[in-house]
């Protein structure tokens, strides 16, 4: 499977999902799907204002030069089909003459692309079929992002269950590094919680790098999330809002928690952890697991950075 911002594909499913959301999208325009069988005609479906659609997602993941490959090459391909099933496009089409071909994909691996776009539109151009509007003819290539609210509503309407992957591009080792020079007093929140946390354990031995790696996990948890919910709020506006909601009354909750604590460090995290998880669970149930784990993470991480999670030190410790 091939891991976008909005979950798992492979090229079937990601075909599947565009077909459910371009049929909606463009419901007032007419929409019509193009059945590959008998035949493959470099279209998967047309709009009746001229707009002709294919999908392509890799079956699984590769580096960006090898997607920027496969993509040029399903151009390619698709584009000169155009040409050698014109005949049959005629019949198709029904006197609609294509003013956009577009390649839905989850990510434009490479700007090259749009460059070979380009060249595809004045090849189109230069052949003078009867369904193309030359004047206006462009090859397009559009991406996940281009369709994130509908890729949310696809979602939630069929029931299937919703996942946000991180932006790896966002969470590099270099970024990871700027951010922790910037937020220099949230990372020191973090560095001194988890110093207690640490120090509750009856191991003592090599503590300051335990609390280093902890406290980069902190760090990591929270651009995790910080990243998802970036992708969440475009995808799904008002659930996204509503965990911002709940994010804040557990919040206010916390704030209590921790006045009246009476438990060890490591498992007063665990319980706020363990609740947190609960209440995500009870309200995005439609959210798979990986998303409801990133989540959790991400808010207990926010919490240690943030300040709202603290705790005294106790009396075993050194």
């Amino acid at each position: 499977m091939f891991i976008t911002n909005y979950g798992s594909f492979d090229g079937n499913s990601w075909e599947v999902m565009f077909q459910i959301i371009l049929k909606r999208k463009y419901m007032d325009v007419g929409y019509v799907k193009v059945k590959a069988s008998p035949g493959d005609f470099g279209i998967e479906g047309y709009t009746k204002d001229g707009k002709t659609f294919q999908c392509y997602c890799p079956d699984f993941n590769l580096d960006s030069k090898s997607i920027y490959e496969k993509q040029r090459k399903k151009i390619t391909d698709d584009i000169n089909k155009l040409k050698v099933n014109q005949k049959e496009l005629l019949d198709i089409l029904g006197g609609v003459k294509l003013k956009n071909w577009i390649l839905i994909t989850p990510t434009i691996a490479h700007r090259d692309l749009i460059n070979h776009c380009n060249k595809k539109r004045d090849l189109v151009k230069s052949w003078g079929l009867g369904f193309i509007n030359s004047d206006l003819f462009q090859v397009l290539v559009h991406e996940a992002d281009d369709y994130a609210m509908e890729i949310g509503e696809y979602f939630s309407y069929t029931g299937k269950k919703f996942s946000l992957v991180p932006n790896k591009e966002e969470l590099s080792v270099e970024r990871v590094v700027a951010w922790q020079n910037t937020e220099i007093d949230l990372v020191k929140n973090a560095n001194n919680k988890n110093e207690i946390r640490i120090n509750s354990l009856p191991n003592k031995n090599d503590i300051d790098r335990k609390i280093n790696a902890l406290t980069d996990e902190t760090v990591r948890f929270y651009l995790n999330g910080e990243s998802i919910l970036r992708t969440w709020q475009g995808s799904q506006p008002e659930n996204h809002q509503r965990f911002i909601e709940l994010l804040a009354s557990v919040e206010d909750e916390l704030r209590v928690k921790c006045l009246l604590n009476i438990v060890e460090p490591n498992w007063f995290v665990k319980e706020v952890s363990d609740y947190i998880d609960e209440r995500i669970r009870s309200a995005f149930s439609f959210l798979d697991e990986s998303t409801i784990v990133r989540l959790k993470n991400y808010s207990v991480s926010f919490w240690l950075l943030r300040c709202p999670l603290y705790f005294e030190k106790t009396n075993n410790e050194n």
